[in-house]
């Protein structure tokens, strides 16, 4: 046999057979489908740990605005507001400016999760391009508390308070944020919700509900509970215009919640509230069932 026959034989000993690639494609295509779902978990886990730690630094700044303030906590809104069209300046009289000059970083209040887009108070509609005028999302609100003014879930801890701007008065259902010494366990007590809302945003208001049952239930347990992010609640027309929308954020359906004594934990939103809270409310205050919201110790059971 010659040396160039040898050296064909050679190399059809050494290529693939179509079968055996086949083979190479199909295990690939094996690995593939093992391993991405493990990098989309990790992705999450990634993004879940981020929010943990925006968490993490607001409240650590509440806590520091409370030292100056003779431990009371941040108010939702107070004072007039500052509105132009466009917006173009950041409402002095919303919670997240309060907490400016102790947190000074404005990407801190964007969860990583919310890709909802805000309103820029333009005809042009939505945008979560940071460069238009909505300055940037606001992902997380606080409780609010509204008992006085006979709101009757909003038994949260933070105040609220819109000052006309052509009287100079308060709201008649204006209420002042509750001191630490009225929170009865701090430790079982949220005040920081992830709550992605489109008209929430750097240079409008930080924007809350009235309803604190609406965080912990979804539409399908509650009329006007929120869904639980992907999924959002469409409420069109609610502030800005056809794409109003609103959910509560989570990573693979658990929720980061932010504590009055400054710490976080992760929880799904079914473990905040006993269930009679949307079914029978007059039964659950009656009888003190679990509400992690209410500022009261008697609900933590």
């Amino acid at each position: 046999m010659s040396r160039s026959s040898d050296l064909r034989t050679a190399k059809k000993q050494s290529a693939f057979t179509l079968i055996e690639l086949l083979v190479v494609i199909a295990i690939i295509a094996i690995l593939a489908a093992i391993l991405f779902p493990v990098f989309a978990q990790a992705k999450e886990a990634a993004k879940k740990a981020a929010d943990l730690s925006n968490n993490k630094q607001i409240l650590l700044g509440t806590m520091m605005y409370m030292t100056d303030y003779d431990d009371v906590f941040p108010m939702l809104r107070n004072d007039k507001p500052a509105w132009a069209n466009p917006v173009t300046v950041p409402q002095v009289n919303s919670g997240h400016i309060v907490l400016n000059p102790y947190i000074k970083n404005k990407g801190l209040w964007k969860s990583p999760n919310d890709s909802m887009g805000r309103c820029d108070a333009l005809a042009s509609g939505y945008s979560s391009n940071e460069a238009l005028p909505t300055g940037g999302p606001i992902s997380y609100t606080f409780s609010y508390y509204g008992i006085p003014a006979g709101r009757t879930y909003g038994f949260g801890i933070a105040g609220w308070d819109s000052v006309s701007v052509s009287t100079g008065l308060s709201s008649s259902v204006m209420t002042p944020s509750l001191a630490s010494g009225a929170v009865g366990a701090p430790a079982q007590t949220i005040w920081l919700i992830p709550s992605y809302i489109s008209w929430s945003y750097w240079t409008g208001l930080m924007q809350h509900r009235n309803d604190q049952r609406e965080y912990a239930f979804e539409p399908s347990q509650l009329s006007n509970g929120l869904a639980t992010w992907p999924k959002v609640t469409s409420v069109p027309g609610a502030w800005c215009g056809a794409g109003d929308a609103m959910a509560v954020g989570a990573y693979g359906g658990q929720t980061n919640w932010g504590f009055a004594d400054g710490h976080s934990k992760t929880m799904k939103r079914n473990q905040i509230m006993h269930t009679q809270w949307a079914t029978a409310p007059a039964t659950a205050d009656a009888n003190k069932l679990r509400n992690l919201i209410h500022f009261d110790e008697s609900f933590k059971q």
